[in-house]
Order: C-alpha cells, then structure tokens, then sequence
C-alpha cells in the first residue's frame, strides 16, 4: 500500500507537466504575470524553452521513471528557484509583495517533490 510520501513527488511532478505545458503552448500566461515582455518570436521561442520544455521534460522523466533520485533533484532544483528569488529580493530590488506569489509556488512545488524523503 503506497503511502502520501508516495504520492507527493508524483503530484509535484505532474504540476510541473502541467505547468511546462502552459508554459509550451501558452507562455504570456506566465511571462504576462511576471510582467515580462516579449518583444520578438525569438523571446517567445525562448519563453516557450525556458517555461515550457524544461519543466515538461523535467516533469515528464520524473512520472517515467518514478525514482526518489529524480525526485529528489527535481524538488532541490525548485528549492533553488526560492533562493534564487530571495536573492533577487536583495540584489535586484524586487518587493516581497511582487515576489511572494513565486516563492509560494516554488516552495510548495519544491515540498511536494521532497516529500518522500521529508516524511
């Protein structure tokens, strides 16, 4: 019988699926709430990489393979996008205000992947 340490990396992994295929075939979504602006096809093809077939690809594998390894690194690569934006709070000036909605989201992503080895 599987348990919610089972599941958690599997739920993290298909939100990241579903977020690279926003990203994919929809990616102003994200870029326009990150106040983003796209200024050329190669911007958006850009966007379309960076928001889109990583997290895919990423999330995709993970399902696949259905390794705590993979999950593992998975939740640690979001675990650093929450300090790659708490840096920018310092660095570059951002608000908490305009940063918390992606600290949310990459903390929650990071410990639904890292839950199996948390729990």
């Amino acid at each position: 019988m599987e348990t919610l340490a089972d599941w958690l990396p599997r739920i993290g992994a298909c939100l990241t699926v579903l977020l690279g295929l926003i990203g994919f075939f929809k990616p102003r979504l994200i870029t326009d709430a990150q106040q983003i602006t796209l200024a050329s096809p190669m911007a958006l093809s850009e966007a379309r990489v960076v928001f889109g077939g990583l997290h895919l690809g990423a999330g995709s594998m993970a399902l696949v393979l259905n390794d705590p390894s993979v999950y593992l690194t998975l939740g640690v690569a979001w675990s650093v996008g929450v300090l790659a934006r708490l840096y920018s709070m310092v660095a570059d000036k951002t608000s908490l205000q305009h940063s918390l909605p992606g600290i949310v989201v990459d903390a929650v992503m990071a410990l639904l992947l890292l839950g199996g080895h948390l729990l």
